[in-house]
């Protein structure tokens, strides 16, 4: 999204007066930084689900925060050559309500003497008008409160259940909080009966919708068969006035079919969250409070997954606003780009109504999660858990374990239900195995406690051999860390080569080096950048240097593929040289790891390195107990 908010009209009361960025003095003007999911955190009683309801209910603008100064900078030059009798009439920018309407007033104002601006000062003024501004006004707006349920409502009358008509969910909500129904569509989910039925009655751009959201709930729920979700009728029954009818059933293709009542809580909870986001407008904002509820960590993951990276969700470039008190929710949005965090917490005042302050977390900001204790929450509530050193090991597993499944159309294992990831950089198995100075005690307590915490979860430990040979120390260590192997700890130490990133084969160098090119020289050489790659590929053999570290290689390569106008193609400060003019490790290992990961790389290319055929075919059969 990459606007900040501002809210334009407080119609639905003063609520929002009562919230403060970070220490400012002023309340709320603007809502900073939004994007693709914006996820509201904090304590309950922190003001979070009042500011949603606040925020869904009022009139709003975007205002791009990059081209804010660059739209004032440009004015104020386009401003010199305006008649004195003109310039009361243009507003250099503030953030507050009527923003909107001053671009709409300055662009018409520069347009009607348009012949008295130099070109290079009118387009400028025009390039930085550009996309400044986002209106919210037709953009459809969809809520789906903490008060929801897949189930359609009866009660007992007359010793008869009568399916009870109106939405009191809905009723209850706007009744406290006054929601503008005008505004916001509510989605409780007491009427998903009717929704469904309409949906698969509806013109074709609306079943279309529906059949992609049965395609998701098929592929992840029920062995990617193909299903068909139906609103069950009786006309017979309906006209003899019996209205205790209404069944949703799940049809799948060769088995028996299955009523929603029958089905798990976690499977109605994300069928509720899906169905909405799926049949939703285009462009359309989408405001969910505490969608962790009734969901395994497995199932926040896949919900997290999907509205990022579900191509058919994609297309339809919704917004979401979120608020959770989930710890697991919030560890995975680490992963995540198009993720901004907002912190909630009560600010400390005498005598006035209570008061909120807002903190906005960018990514790699990762305070905000320790301080809410997030660390790896569903380790133990999976199967199984696979320890890596930190992320870049985790995205190259991920990349391995992707391209395996799907050259041998084996099921990829589910994140956070069959495994789930541990990082261990940070914590003591990291002191015991990287640090020097780790004693004999130290060695022993390790030991223990992995024992320990294997008895209720299989671990998987990877660790690479890195220094082994020089550090005599280490290499015991991760000896007795090897010989700690009983059948519910699987210690792995790639012995054969120095770090992960030396599994990297030319192949895949080939595909990846060009982005730690100059990228001036990029832009005008590509294709002569292409081919230098490919001739000190040639020349260079990744297999050659798997015990030294990677900065080594990439420096033979550097200097076989040469330069461009006196300029190297391939930037040194991709890796660590030293001080005394040796190499040392790549610098940024989790950009390498997640252009790996998205280059989606074949098999084939993969198991050319029978050390990462022989470590993800391991992995896979311990995450499914083939051992």
């Amino acid at each position: 999204m990459g606007y900040s908010i501002i809210f334009n009209d407080r119609s639905v009361g003063d609520d929002l007066n009562n919230y403060f960025i970070d220490d400012e003095s002023k309340s709320l003007l603007y809502f900073p930084n939004s994007n693709k999911i914006n996820i509201i955190v904090g304590a309950n009683n922190s003001g979070k689900s009042m500011f949603m309801r606040s925020f869904m209910c009022s009139d709003i603008v975007g205002i791009d925060i990059n081209k804010f100064e660059e739209y004032n900078t440009a004015l104020l030059k386009a401003m010199v050559y305006i008649p004195r009798n003109i310039n009361n009439l243009l507003d250099v920018l503030e953030f507050e309500k009527d923003v909107a309407d001053k671009v709409k007033n300055n662009l018409d104002v520069i347009n009607g003497i348009r012949h008295n601006l130099p070109v290079e000062k009118y387009d400028d003024f025009i390039n930085a008008n550009a996309n400044l501004i986002k209106e919210f006004k037709n953009v459809k707006r969809y809520y789906i409160p903490t008060l929801r349920t897949a189930h359609s409502l009866f009660k007992l009358n007359n010793s008869v259940y009568q399916k009870i008509e109106n939405d009191i969910f809905l009723e209850t909500l706007t009744n406290y909080y006054k929601l503008d129904k005008k505004k916001v569509d509510v989605f409780t989910g007491i009427h998903l009966y009717k929704e469904i039925l309409n949906s698969r009655n509806s013109k074709r751009e609306i079943r279309e919708s529906f059949e992609k959201f049965e395609n998701f709930i098929g592929r992840y729920f029920f062995d990617n068969k193909k299903i068909d979700i139906v609103a069950e009728f009786n006309k017979d029954e309906s006209l003899a006035g019996n209205n205790n009818l209404e069944n949703i059933c799940v049809h799948i293709e060769g088995e028996k079919d299955r009523d929603l009542f029958r089905l798990g809580d976690g499977i109605q909870a994300i069928i509720i969250l899906m169905y909405k986001i799926f049949m939703a407008e285009d462009n359309s904002l989408i405001f969910i409070d505490e969608p962790e509820l009734n969901l395994h960590p497995g199932m926040q993951r896949l919900f997290l997954e999907q509205i990022t990276n579900n191509d058919d969700l994609k297309k339809k470039n919704l917004t979401y606003i979120i608020t959770t008190h989930s710890n697991h929710f919030l560890d995975l949005t680490i992963e995540k780009d198009d993720v901004s965090i907002y912190s909630f917490t009560p600010k400390k005042t005498k005598n006035v109504e209570k008061q909120f302050s807002i903190k906005n977390v960018n990514r790699g900001n990762n305070k905000l999660l320790k301080e809410l204790g997030v660390n790896n929450s569903s380790v133990f509530m999976a199967n199984c858990s696979i320890w890596v050193e930190g992320i870049s090991d985790r995205n190259y597993i991920k990349a391995f374990l992707k391209s395996y499944c799907d050259s041998t159309k084996k099921s990829y294992p589910k994140e956070d239900i069959d495994f789930a990831f541990f990082e261990y950089a940070g914590s003591n198995i990291d002191h015991y195995i990287f640090d020097d100075k780790a004693e004999k005690d130290d060695v022993e307590v390790i030991l223990k406690d992995i024992n320990s915490l294997a008895i209720s979860n299989r671990i998987f430990l990877l660790a690479d051999s890195d220094a082994s040979e020089e550090d005599i120390s280490k290499a015991i260590r991760l000896k007795g860390l090897q010989d700690a192997e009983n059948d519910n700890f699987i210690p792995k130490i790639i012995w054969n080569v120095r770090e992960i990133e030396n599994l990297l084969t030319n192949e895949m160098w080939k595909a990846i080096l060009i982005e730690f090119c100059n990228k001036k020289l990029v832009k005008s050489h590509e294709k002569d950048i292409f081919l230098k790659i490919e001739e000190a590929l040639a020349e260079v053999k990744y297999s050659d240097y798997a015990k030294k570290y990677v900065g080594e290689f990439l420096e033979e390569i550097r200097n076989k593929m040469g330069k461009i106008s006196s300029t190297f193609i391939l930037n040194q400060s991709t890796y660590e040289v030293k001080s005394d003019g040796s190499f040392g490790t790549i610098i940024n290992k989790r950009e390498l790891s997640e252009l790996v990961f998205n280059q989606n790389f074949s098999w084939e290319v993969l198991s050319e390195n029978k050390e990462i055929e022989t470590l993800t075919t391991e992995i896979y059969d311990f995450i499914t107990q083939k051992n």
